[in-house]
């Protein structure tokens, strides 16, 4: 259901934007509900279980990614801006199943926390969402780990297969 895709690295930022053939309503709930955010986030091949949820200012999505035959890979995002239904900021990062922050498990040098900030913007019906990726209180090695992640393809991939799994919700709506 992605009409329009678009990708930039700007300023040592990830930005992504996507087109969605629903109003903008529609697009918040599958941002702002557990139920509906399990069904698109994180990466292609895997389920997630979300063991908490709090949708507020300091609250916690926290979920865990389960792919065939191996541990579960945690993660947790930490809602900083809530501007319904316009705007969502929130630090993402690895977690533990506590729900404290952890190294991913593939690098020493991945940022510990990824500010996300996404804006929901619709014309006549369509929607389109912008998300802005960068590393928050990271050391000069972390940023340059997430600058490789950025021109590598890797992140376009990640959020790109997310945004995905998102239009194939949204076209069940």
């Amino acid at each position: 259901m992605a009409a329009n895709d678009d990708k930039t690295l700007t300023n040592s930022a990830f930005v992504i934007a996507r087109t969605f053939k629903v109003p903008r309503d529609r697009v918040w709930e599958a941002w702002s509900e557990a139920d509906q955010l399990k069904h698109w986030w994180g990466p292609k091949g895997c389920t997630i279980e979300i063991p908490h949820f709090e949708f507020r200012l300091g609250g916690f999505f926290h979920f865990a990614m389960k792919f065939a035959d191996t541990p579960p890979m945690w993660g947790r995002f930490n809602y900083r801006e809530i501007v319904a239904p316009e705007r969502l900021v929130w630090l993402n990062s690895f977690s533990n199943e506590k729900c404290g922050i952890a190294r991913a498990p593939f690098s020493e040098l991945c940022p510990l926390e990824i500010k996300n900030a996404v804006t929901f913007a619709e014309h006549a019906g369509i929607t389109t969402v912008t998300l802005r990726a960068e590393p928050f209180g990271e050391v000069a090695a972390e940023r340059k780990y997430f600058d490789e992640l950025c021109s590598s393809g890797s992140l376009e991939q990640g959020y790109g297969g997310s945004f995905e799994q998102l239009a194939e919700l949204l076209a069940k709506s």
